[in-house]
């Protein structure tokens, strides 16, 4: 992390991982458009498919208490024309209803019992009727469907009635056949069938939003009104819609009104259920686009390595020329088909043939004393170290002014800075070309005489101090220097020695009155 930090993150990889975010969030935009596009078809299609099972109940309900009213309805023709319904034809007459009713009872329009099946239902003939419903089916004299009530039995009921009328139109009591709610009933075992394994179920209820039917038998008899669906479906309302149940849970229902019973019939699905197929289109997905995934992958690094390595050559190469100077001749030719690629290469080659030509300038000003435009210092120890690891012979002169602290006390330091620009350019004349002319420091100079002996070392700088004692100086005045020379290689085989040498014998031509020119002795 800290080399990306400092280096920088390489660009190929800043492409990569572009390519790589853009093919991600492409696989990313179109599962998420699947899943909802096929999560809002699975929706429509539960809710349908729920709509139309509610209808459909609702209409086998209606069949069925159509004929379950006209098979009361015989039973009712059957006690009229006897004054006395025959137990035994009775119990006959209920084995044939079993599929409908829980039991059957015929009642006068006192409401006692005439007769009933089975026998052990909790009343007997001569017992009277004692609940609201029983009052309804006398009063209203006509069939009569009832809420459910608890019977005196505690039984949980339906009551489905029709009138006994006699020949002469005399109202002489009732039939009504039970459903217990609580038991097998006929509603259950019509209803049942709608279980598909997925959580989905239908229930039934009332007028007053009380359930007549449930899968679990627990709720049958509690009010749900305060399920919209329900408040809906009891209201006379068909269709279908998402919806949370009263413990919160999410289904997609679909619902019917039956006008007979002014029942409602719901069937419904968990909305859960819709996830499975969605995480199994999700894995789909995955599988059939990871081929494409791993191809494009490899395409998009293939491109991004095309149009990076070129610039990546030029990017190793432009590092390694900021750290030397690397000749024009190893600059890379960069081969590419892309316009901007080899319009920066030919721009990196411009920049970087100028730069080494302005390295090399600044290179060589670095070695040049800006006062005097004489090598300076590192010159100097750059010129002697080649001189002596190349076993060629010279001769050091080094040279200082006589007094030039007075010089500048006197007339102050811009003469002072002419008079050490006046001895450079007298060294300059009297040297050759492949001498080397110095400032060592401050007032000291020196000359390396390449090819040079002691004698003809001597003699030149004889010449100087000479020239300078008889010509006027920036001061008005002629100025003075002291000398001392040592030689490659019979003073030394090293620049440290042979310039203490020559020091020494400067500093003897200053203790020997100024103005003159020792040469360093021999052995000593």
């Amino acid at each position: 992390m800290k080399h990306f930090i400092k280096k920088g993150i390489p660009l190929r990889s800043t492409i990569s991982l572009l390519v790589i975010t853009a093919i991600l969030l492409t696989m990313l935009t179109s599962i998420t458009s699947a899943v909802q596009v096929n999560r809002s078809s699975l929706t429509d299609n539960y809710l349908n498919k729920n709509e139309s099972y509610a209808k459909k109940l609702a209409s086998n309900t209606d069949e069925l208490l159509i004929t379950m009213q006209n098979n009361l309805k015989a039973i009712a023709s059957i006690s009229a024309r006897e004054d006395k319904m025959d137990a035994q034809m009775l119990d006959d007459l209920f084995q044939e209803n079993t599929q409908y009713f829980n039991s059957i009872v015929i009642a006068d329009n006192d409401r006692v019992v005439k007769a009933r099946s089975p026998h052990k239902i909790g009343v007997s003939p001569g017992d009277r009727l004692t609940s609201e419903q029983s009052k309804m089916a006398v009063e209203q004299k006509k069939p009569f469907i009832s809420e459910p009530y608890r019977a005196t039995t505690g039984r949980l009921i339906i009551l489905v009635s029709v009138p006994i009328v006699d020949r002469n139109g005399e109202y002489k009591g009732f039939v009504g056949g039970s459903i217990y709610l609580e038991e097998k009933n006929v509603l259950s075992t019509m209803l049942k069938e709608h279980f598909f394994g997925d959580g989905s179920y239908v229930y039934v209820v009332e007028k007053n939003g009380n359930l007549i039917f449930h899968p679990d038998k627990n709720w049958i008899g509690k009010n749900v009104m305060a399920n919209e669906v329900v408040r809906k479906v009891v209201s006379g309302q068909s269709g279908s819609q998402r919806v949370k149940n009263t413990q919160g849970k999410d289904f997609l229902a679909g619902f019917a009104y039956e006008p007979r019973s002014s029942w409602g019939i719901v069937s419904q699905t968990p909305y859960q259920v819709i996830d499975k197929p969605l995480s199994h289109l999700v894995t789909r997905m995955l599988l059939v686009s990871l081929p494409f995934l791993l191809l494009i992958l490899l395409l998009g690094w293939w491109i991004a390595n095309r149009i990076v390595k070129p610039l990546h050559t030029l990017a190793q190469f432009s590092d390694a020329a900021t750290q030397k100077l690397v000749p024009a001749e190893h600059i890379p030719d960069i081969q590419s088909y892309y316009y901007e690629v080899r319009l920066l290469s030919q721009s990196v080659k411009i920049a970087l043939q100028s730069m080494n030509q302005d390295l090399t300038h600044l290179r060589n000003e670095v070695k040049i004393d800006e006062l005097t435009g004489l090598a300076n210092r590192r010159a100097f120890d750059d010129v002697m170290a080649t001189w002596i690891e190349n076993n060629v012979p010279f001769a050091l002169i080094m040279i200082d002014i006589d007094h030039f602290k007075l010089v500048n006390d006197t007339f102050g330091h811009m003469v002072g800075d002419e008079v050490l620009r006046y001895l450079s350019r007298l060294m300059s004349l009297i040297s050759s070309e492949d001498d080397l002319c110095f400032r060592y420091g401050g007032e000291e100079f020196g000359i390396l005489v390449k090819h040079c002996g002691l004698g003809r070392a001597k003699d030149l700088a004889d010449r100087l101090r000479e020239q300078l004692s008889i010509t006027k100086s920036p001061t008005g005045h002629s100025i003075t220097i002291s000398a001392g020379i040592s030689a490659f290689p019979v003073h030394g085989r090293s620049a440290q020695q042979l310039i203490m040498k020559a020091d020494e014998a400067l500093y003897q031509s200053k203790e020997n009155g100024r103005n003159r020119t020792t040469v360093s002795k021999l052995g000593g």
